[in-house]
């Protein structure tokens, strides 16, 4: 049985916030390409919007996207960088299990197009894929492994297991390559990943290997757009939720 809340994108992207670990999971691909090497991706706290409206953002509201899906802005001691600020593209599969090769409505290529061309410094796609729920006998059951040696040198089984549902993984996957045939341009980084259901409805993280890349700087990066953000996130500041990657963390 379809999870009502989870038929909303809206309402998936704003759970997947809510959960820092979940969400840190999601925007790492894009937080790696806007803080390449040495820099760190989580270095500073930012501020995201969900599904911000292009007119908000002066941008022309008849072009596409319609809304930017998250919208990030990193700060540091409150200043905004708006040379990192980061457009991610976000899109839901779900699959069935009468139809498990079941797509998007769209790819997103467009959009993303739509998003270098707006001077955005930083561009994403996201893929999300949740499956509908696996019957338990379709489970796959993994050994759990201990810290000591066999006589072979390999690791002890510890006799108990690991019980997971593959089907987010094996979307996961199928949505890969997909996203990899689009040829995406270089600025673009791309992320696929799997959500499961959680017995109490709630989302659980899995993703596939290797299943991100990271992206470049936008050549045609907008000054005019990245104060048009900072503006947005001055003026009305309840559009966005600032996530703090170390709570903790002192300065």
């Amino acid at each position: 049985m379809a999870i009502e809340w989870a038929k909303s994108e809206t309402e998936i992207l704003f759970r997947i916030l809510d959960n820092r670990q979940l969400f840190a999971n999601t925007v790492h691909f894009a937080l790696a390409s806007a803080f390449p090497c040495p820099e760190a991706a989580f270095g500073c706290d930012v501020y995201v919007g969900v599904n911000i409206q292009r007119g908000k953002l002066n941008l022309n509201p008849r072009q596409r996207p319609g809304d930017v899906d998250y919208l990030i802005i990193p700060v540091r001691d409150e200043r905004v960088l708006t040379d990192r600020i980061i457009a991610i593209e976000a899109k839901i599969v779900r699959p069935t299990i009468k139809n498990p090769s079941r797509n998007a409505n769209s790819m997103g290529r467009s959009q993303i197009e739509g998003l270098l061309h707006d001077g955005f410094p930083f561009v994403g796609l996201l893929h999300i894929a949740i499956p509908e729920p696996l019957p338990a006998e379709a489970h796959w059951k993994i050994s759990e492994l201990t810290h000591s040696l066999g006589a072979d040198g390999k690791l002890l089984e510890s006799g108990r297991y690991f019980v997971f549902d593959p089907f987010p993984l094996l979307s996961a996957q199928r949505q890969e390559g997909r996203v990899l045939s689009l040829n995406l341009p270089d600025e673009v980084a791309y992320r696929v990943i799997g959500i499961e259901f959680s017995q109490s409805d709630s989302i659980l993280f899995g993703c596939t290997i290797g299943e991100y890349c990271r992206g470049k700087r936008n050549s045609r990066e907008s000054a005019s757009l990245t104060a048009a953000v900072e503006s947005l996130l001055g003026n009305e500041p309840g559009l966005f939720q600032k996530v703090c990657w170390f709570p903790d963390r002192k300065g």
